[in-house]
């Protein structure tokens, strides 16, 4: 078991407190997609869900998609092509948008956004408003590291792109991280063998934002959090009604 202390307590609800970029990643997709739908859903009661999966991609056991806890209209399968970064476009695209004059940061956040895949690009466009900073997903992003940034520049551009789209973004991925994850405000490794074991796991933070539950180094048990256990045990309802 975890040596780290129970937090019974722990809220979940807090990234909606401010422009923060949340990095989840784990050795068993299917804890990990599920404690990202807890995270997800501590935040915003209807969270949006990026897929990225190919059609013959499933998961078992299942994750959140599999247990059909996301709407149609949150959404999105985007194969490991349709993931790829749109550089082509945006370097085409920027000629019909921007004006000679245009500062350069917002050339660069054009650039940035346009470099997102269309359905992405899609969505932020419709859901991102001022008054309502939805929490988007983005599940399954090692499939697709090979086609982004590795850096922390790189992928610090792609966080704000999403921040200033006016979403607050959780990117879960499997397997060990690369060192890109380091542009991230808070950074949570999902430490469970696979979902049979789950209580034997913990969240280990390895870095966090001022205000934020958690402290570097800290581990704080799975089955210690409500909304955490609920999700992990397949129970969408209580995950809803839980911190």
């Amino acid at each position: 078991m975890p040596s780290g202390r129970s937090q019974s307590s722990l809220d979940l609800a807090f990234l909606g407190s401010g422009s923060y970029g949340t990095f989840l990643y784990g050795s068993s997709r299917t804890v990990l997609l599920r404690v990202a739908y807890a995270f997800a859903q501590a935040n915003d009661s209807r969270p949006f869900w990026v897929d990225v999966r190919d059609p013959n991609d499933y998961l078992d056991p299942p994750g959140p998609v599999e247990l059909g806890w996301i709407p149609d209209d949150h959404l999105f399968v985007v194969s490991r092509t349709e993931a790829k970064p749109q550089d082509a476009v945006s370097n085409l695209a920027l000629w019909t948008v921007v004006r000679s004059d245009e500062p350069r940061s917002v050339i660069g956040g054009l650039t940035d956004f346009l470099r997102l895949p269309p359905p992405i690009q899609d969505a932020l466009s419709r859901y991102g408003r001022e008054n309502y900073r939805p929490v988007f997903v983005v599940a399954n992003t090692d499939r697709v590291r090979e086609y982004y940034p590795r850096n922390v520049t790189g992928v610090r551009a792609i966080i704000e792109t999403m921040l200033r789209g006016g979403v607050v973004p959780i990117f879960a991925s499997f397997g060990p991280p690369g060192p890109g994850r380091l542009a991230f405000d808070l950074i949570v490794e999902v430490e469970a063998p696979d979902l049979a074991h789950w209580r034997e796991g913990s969240l280990r933070c390895e870095r966090a934002f001022e205000g934020a539950p958690f402290h570097p180094e800290e581990r704080i048990r799975l089955d210690s959090v409500p909304s955490i256990v609920a999700a992990l045990e397949g129970q969408r309802e209580a995950a809803t009604s839980s911190g």
